[in-house]
């Protein structure tokens, strides 16, 4: 057992190094953020990629551990080499295969195993083999890390988790990076205009996150209100779909895909509206993100959503695929300035109040030392 002044070495779990999506965004935040002094901090994943830069910029060493095959025997002996030559005390696995990769590496050891999940909905879509593993791997886990209220819930009363094991700790947002910010060029860098109002959307493009639907009500919204474009930043995960249903739109030279960007506050700078049509969500960071920055939000009323936008307080709820319904809120929001002031001001109080980075990671820092030493915590 370590003494209380040596550093806790925790290694993040996460699969892939391609692109930074929202739980890879929260990964990253955590590990840059946590006190240096009493943690080391070092990256596992199973695809390597340009975020492995991101981190080596500020001092975290990155293994990248490739799986050959379906059954590669040596992948696990591979997996615990690292384990065992970093030294490792706690794993802090996200996502359901990095999961049981973690969960088989340290088998028989003394490591402490943490999981965090990000979606309900991907763990009720689980066959029903898969579901049984991931119960015995939750209920031999350490502890588990719900990012929202609706996955705590899961866990305690669908799973029948004992609560001791359970730790609420939503995402949280870097306010120092997150704030608003008086518009800058950027409008005119990618094409437009000064005048005219803006609707972005801040992620990947997968069937799930619902761009078709947003795409359908901007052309209605188009019909009414001419001088308006569509932003939408997020890396391609459907091979040119989307873009292709935007392209046979009748105004597909107002809607502007952006890819992956680095630059997302001063992006979230220039808009009049955030939207985020998903059909499902954990806990959307991009819409805590885009309410830190002042811009109102419009999202589908789905767990995760409903749980950050409360409908005519901090933003506005539309119902699940429902075109007309999100074309008619996008108008009233871009018709009315003063809702879109009292949004801003009441979205981002909202944020600096629940979901502060700083308080996130303070929380995860505390769960660390009470796992690693050995004692308990309460369910938030």
């Amino acid at each position: 057992m370590k003494m209380s002044d040596e550093k806790i070495v925790v290694a993040f779990v996460s699969w892939t190094l391609i692109g930074m999506g929202g739980s890879e965004h929260v990964v990253y935040d955590i590990a840059r953020k946590l006190d240096r002094k009493h943690f080391s901090v070092i990256i596992i994943s199973f695809e390597d990629g340009p975020v492995r830069y991101l981190y080596e910029e500020i001092g975290i060493k990155v293994h990248v551990l490739l799986k050959k095959k379906k059954n590669d025997i040596n992948f696990y002996q591979r997996f615990r080499k690292i384990l065992n030559k970093e030294k490792i005390d706690i794993i802090n696995a996200h996502h359901y295969y990095p999961f049981i990769y973690s969960f088989i590496a340290t088998i028989g050891t003394s490591i402490k195993l943490i999981y965090t999940e990000h979606s309900r909905w991907q763990l009720e879509q689980l066959p029903i083999a898969k579901k049984i593993l991931n119960i015995i791997m939750l209920r031999k886990s350490d502890a588990l890390v719900a990012i929202s209220k609706q996955i705590e819930d899961y866990y305690l009363h669908r799973l029948r988790i004992n609560p001791i094991k359970i730790c609420q700790i939503s995402n949280g947002v870097d306010l120092d990076i997150y704030k608003k910010k008086v518009e800058s060029k950027i409008k005119q860098d990618i094409g437009l205009q000064l005048h005219e109002k803006t609707i972005g959307m801040v992620a990947n493009l997968r069937p799930e996150k619902n761009h078709k639907l947003l795409i359908s009500a901007f052309v209605n919204v188009v019909k009414v209100m001419k001088d308006v474009r569509l932003i939408l930043i997020g890396l391609d995960c459907m091979n040119g779909e989307i873009q292709s249903f935007a392209n046979q739109t009748s105004v597909s030279d107002k809607i502007h895909f952006l890819g992956q960007r680095e630059d997302i506050p001063e992006l979230l700078s220039i808009l009049d509206i955030i939207c985020l049509p998903s059909q499902y969500e954990g806990l959307p960071l991009t819409i805590l993100e885009g309410m830190a920055c002042g811009v109102p939000v419009v999202g589908s009323d789905v767990l995760g959503i409903s749980e950050v936008v409360e409908h005519d307080v901090n933003g506005l709820l539309f119902p699940l695929n429902d075109e007309r319904k999100l074309t008619d809120t996008l108008l009233l929001v871009l018709n009315d300035s003063k809702l879109r002031d009292r949004f801003s001001k009441d979205g981002r109080l909202f944020v600096i109040q629940n979901y502060s980075l700083d308080k996130k990671v303070g929380e995860y820092e505390r769960l660390f030392r009470s796992i690693f030493y050995g004692q308990y915590f309460l369910s938030s």
